[in-house]
């Protein structure tokens, strides 16, 4: 298998713009401290961590030329393998509104052409296929129609509001990994009906993150992955969950086991919340020293 056929990896390659405020509530209006404009997105975001990290892997996603120029050219430069993003004419964005406080965010998200366009199946065979944001049709078209060996169902927040019970039963029923954070696990099961105390199995695994308190693997074995350290105030946690997935396939991409590959992606997304997305000083080599010193507990 050559080195890029390990991971196809679909979503968003959102421009976002960020509102910093003091705190996220419920008032008509908040006061915003920085706007800042950035690259991001579930798919864009994972790409600029894995692509420093010096791993290979294709991007599915689609694009605006009108507003995506200089993210594409970014990409470019990273040298990310863009052959299944589709750039479009039509439409402008995606481009996404992110309000962060520095411990919550709360989003809008005008999806431009990820909201009726398609992009093309995978056409060659990958080891893991990553099935992230995005319609919910193409997903199930990747499922039914692309060639890989193992697959991952990560829709993120869009299980709130873009999934059912019988798509939910489907890519459970279909999908090696499940990965989200405790919320949007809790609403995968309880939608779809699915005992989750009875799914884990060799199979199929549970991958959850937990912010500051680390990730969970429910699985073959049900373990507690600890956070490599506390982030001081002041930490940006826009990326922190992409990144944690960057860290999780590096460590496949480097044979380790999925308690190790969780391991990897708690230290890069330590190392992202610490810096920032765009200044964090990323190397693969150090990741791996880092998981050294992070702690597993068992779970009962």
């Amino acid at each position: 298998m050559t080195e890029n056929k390990f991971l196809a990896y679909t979503g968003h390659i959102n421009i976002d713009v960020v509102l910093q405020v003091d705190q996220i509530n419920d008032n008509v209006t908040l006061p915003v401290n920085e706007v800042k404009e950035t690259f991001g997105g579930t798919a864009g975001n994972f790409a600029m961590v894995a692509s420093r990290l010096g791993m290979k892997f294709r991007l599915y996603s689609i694009v605006s030329k009108a507003s995506h120029g200089d993210y594409i050219k970014k990409l470019v430069e990273l040298s990310v393998d863009l052959g299944g993003v589709k750039i479009t004419d039509e439409s402008y964005g995606p481009v996404c509104y992110a309000v962060n406080d520095g411990e919550r965010q709360k989003y809008f998200l005008a999806e431009g052409p990820m909201k009726y366009e398609k992009y093309n199946i995978l056409d060659e065979k990958y080891k893991y296929l990553h099935l992230g944001t995005g319609n919910p049709d193409l997903n199930v078209r990747m499922v039914e129609n692309a060639k890989y060996d193992y697959l991952s169902f990560d829709p993120s927040q869009e299980v709130f509001f873009k999934y059912g019970k019988n798509e939910l039963k489907y890519f459970l029923e279909k999908c090696n990994f499940i990965m989200g954070n405790g919320e949007e696990i809790r609403y995968m099961f309880q939608t779809s009906e699915v005992d989750i105390e009875d799914y884990p199995d060799e199979n199929h695994t549970i991958v959850m993150t937990a912010g500051s308190k680390g990730a969970y693997v429910y699985g073959k074995e049900k373990v507690h992955i600890l956070p490599y350290g506390h982030v001081a105030e002041g930490g940006n946690t826009l990326g922190a969950g992409d990144s944690f997935r960057a860290g999780f396939y590096y460590g496949l991409k480097n044979s380790l086991n999925v308690v190790d590959s969780v391991k990897c992606g708690n230290a890069t997304s330590y190392m992202v919340v610490k810096s920032g997305i765009e200044n964090a000083e990323l190397s693969g080599h150090e990741i791996l020293t880092m998981i050294k010193k992070i702690k597993t507990e068992a779970i009962n």
